[in-house]
This record gives C-alpha cells, sequence and structure tokens, in this order.
C-alpha cells in the first residue's frame, strides 16, 4: 500500500467521502471493475474529483489499479476477513490494558454517551455504528501511546469495515443490542482503570465478531470471493 499524501481539495474530499461509503457499504463489490467516466456518471461527480479520490482510494488499498482494466474495488476474501481480525486480537487486547490505566475518564464517557444513543430501530446507519465502533477502537489504540500500533489498527479497521457491513446486512446474531453491550463492557473496565477486564473484554469482543463473519460471510457469495 502507498504512503504517499494525497492532495484532498473539496470536491476530491466529497468524491472520496461518497465513493469509500459506496465500498463500505458494497454498492461497489469486491473485484467489481471501475472507471472514473463510470463513477463520475454513476454519482454525479466531476472527473477530476473522481481522479483524486481514486488516489486516496488506492492509498488505502480499497482501489486497485490493474493494466488494461483501469481500476478494481480490491477484492475481500474469507482469507483476508480471518488474517485481519486474528491480527486485531494479537494487537488490540494489549493496547486495551495500557489503555486501561491512562485514558481519560472524559474520554470514556464520551463515548458511553454515544455507544448510548445507537439504536437498532432504524435510528441509527450502519455508519453510525461503524463510527462509533471506529472511534474507541482508535481511542484506545491512541491511549496506548505507540503510534506504530494506532496506525496498525487504523488500517485494519478499514480493511474489516466492508465485512461488518456485509455482516450487519445479513444479521448479526444478537443484533446491535449485542454490539452495544460487548462495547460497554469494555469501556466499563477501561472506566474502572482494569487493566485484565480490558484485555479480556477487547480479545473477547473481536474474537466472537470474527468467529460470527466467518459464519455468515461464508454464505454471502458473491459478495465475498470465498477463498479459503
Amino acid at each position: 500500500m502507498s504512503t504517499v499524501a494525497v492532495p484532498a481539495t473539496s470536491s476530491g474530499n466529497a468524491a472520496y467521502l461518497r465513493l469509500r461509503r459506496a465500498i463500505v457499504r458494497l454498492e461497489l463489490p469486491p473485484s467489481a471493475p471501475v472507471s472514473e467516466t463510470h463513477l463520475s456518471d454513476r454519482f454525479g461527480l466531476s472527473k477530476a474529483a473522481v481522479r483524486a479520490a481514486l488516489a486516496r482510494l488506492r492509498a488505502e488499498g480499497l482501489v486497485l489499479a490493474e493494466p488494461r482494466r483501469g481500476h478494481v474495488i480490491a477484492p475481500l476474501t474469507l482469507r483476508d476477513v480471518r488474517e485481519i481480525y486474528d491480527l486485531r486480537v494479537l494487537v488490540e487486547p494489549a493496547g486495551a490494558r495500557v489503555a486501561a490505566t491512562v485514558l481519560d475518564a472524559g474520554v470514556v464517557d464520551g463515548l458511553v454517551a454515544r455507544v448510548g444513543r445507537l439504536s437498532d430501530e432504524g435510528g441509527s446507519t450502519v455508519e453510525d455504528f461503524l463510527a462509533v465502533n471506529r472511534d474507541i477502537h482508535v481511542a484506545v489504540a491512541a491511549a496506548a501511546g505507540n503510534s506504530r500500533q494506532e496506525a496498525l489498527v487504523e488500517r485494519l479497521l478499514d480493511e474489516s469495515e466492508r465485512a461488518i457491513a456485509a455482516a450487519f446486512a445479513a444479521g448479526v446474531p444478537g443484533g446491535a443490542p449485542r454490539i452495544r453491550e460487548e462495547h460497554l463492557t469494555l469501556l466499563t473496565a477501561l472506566r474502572a482503570r482494569d487493566p485484565d477486564a480490558a484485555a479480556a473484554a477487547m480479545a473477547a469482543a473481536i474474537s466472537r465478531f470474527r468467529d460470527d463473519l466467518l459464519r455468515i460471510l461464508a454464505g454471502t457469495a458473491p459478495v465475498l470471493d470465498a477463498q479459503l
């Protein structure tokens, strides 16, 4: 993945956000070929804005440039999901253990309030759940004080969001109430400054969701390339 920063104009940033949402929400499914003209026409964006957006999406690994095909949406396989979540369960519980000793109580309270506002009765979207989930995991990684670990967690979250969206569409066991409860269990441990409980809550939530994702997504072909 390229690490070169891509300048963002206001129109390019708007195009990036719209196309990224389309990729995460599977409006643009894994392995689908796309072109500047196609994306411009479909989403009502200028070709210059699409070009800038594609550069940023390539840098994130969500879009690939291929000879003679132009661009394709990056494939997502069951192997990808397994590897992403196996790595997360190795990295994030250790970060939660450290974060429990240093994370500001005000930050935790703010995250608890946001989790409490999530609703599974039509008031909250997949994007709302993804945003809260991301902010919790990034806050924990940032509090751990290891910038490389924080960057790794953010990249893993980027790579997992499409699978999470597919799982939401298929129906996560326990649904939104279970996900809220897992978040609150972690945040309660962080607020109590209990490193063991925070690490255990993080490991349990990631492991359980990984296992559910793999079961759900194995039955969603052709959304995913079910390569083991």
